[in-house]
């Protein structure tokens, strides 16, 4: 063969190709089944409503309010008054501390005094 010769097919370079009849390839390919569409449309409707649960439950961002002002003026006025002794009202800011570490990832906490209205409220201990 001289230089510069394109080869079109197989044949031309000395292999063969054996020829297929269609019904051998039917026989290769796997069979089909088809699944009925109401159980597609259910399938994937349950899928949707679980993964907006999900996301709405573990990962979007919700706002809460938390009074902390009114918390510490009611545990000052207590002190003030002598029904809380310094162990006592150490360990209440230690619970208050402990409650606001305890808030999750996904909340963002704010002061109830900037909430007008429609906020989760954290209740403190």
């Amino acid at each position: 063969m001289p230089e510069g010769t394109i080869l079109t097919s197989t044949e031309d370079a000395g292999e063969s190709k054996e020829k297929v009849s269609p019904e051998k390839k039917v026989e290769i390919l796997p069979k089909l089944t088809s699944v009925p569409w109401p159980a597609v449309v259910v399938i994937s409707v349950l899928i949707s409503i679980l993964s907006v649960f999900f996301y709405d439950r573990f990962y979007a961002q919700k706002i809460i309010a938390v009074d902390m002002k009114g918390y510490i003026a009611k545990q000052r006025d207590l002190y003030m008054e002598g029904k809380l002794t310094d162990e006592q009202f150490r360990a209440n800011v230690d619970k208050l501390e402990e409650a606001i570490k305890s808030i999750p990832s996904n909340r963002v906490a704010i002061m109830g005094d900037v909430v007008l209205k429609n906020a989760e409220q954290k209740q403190l201990p």
